[in-house]
């Protein structure tokens, strides 16, 4: 019996330690992702919204990784030579749209609200022409 809880509790301790180095190699992959130009296209999003929102030091700091977590996301799916316009196009609204849902755990909801309304301004999606804009006649 003794040696059956000696067996089981060394199998739970290296189980941990490769969880543990897995995770931590997953998150340092995501800090090398996101380089120096994300960050200062981040800071520069931050900014624009800072005189609507006026952010705190450590509000600020939170909107600037969660906005160049997306970015890094924004960049892959336009990179991504094997997805259409169209795919493309939805992918970037569903990620906008998820970056806005959780700007709500950054932000106060009187925030959140204004950054809802300005957004589009601050950062819109890339539009993409679709086959029906020449379809419409003009006068």
């Amino acid at each position: 019996m003794r040696l059956k809880l000696i067996h089981t509790r060394q199998f739970l301790v290296l189980a941990l330690f490769f969880y543990g180095v897995i995770y931590t190699q997953a998150q340092t992959l995501y800090a090398l992702k996101i380089d120096r130009n994300v960050r200062n296209q981040a800071q520069d999003i931050t900014r624009a919204y800072q005189p609507r929102l006026v952010l705190g030091a450590d509000q600020a700091l939170e909107f600037q990784n969660t906005v160049a977590k997306y970015l890094v996301k924004k960049k892959s799916i336009l990179d991504n030579p094997y997805t259409t316009d169209n795919q493309k196009n939805y992918r970037l609204k569903e990620i906008s749209s998820h970056e806005s849902s959780e700007m709500v755990d950054v932000l106060y909801s009187y925030q959140w609200q204004e950054y809802l309304r300005i957004k589009p301004e601050i950062q819109p999606l890339p539009y993409q022409k679709s086959y029906f804009d020449d379809a419409v006649a003009g006068n």
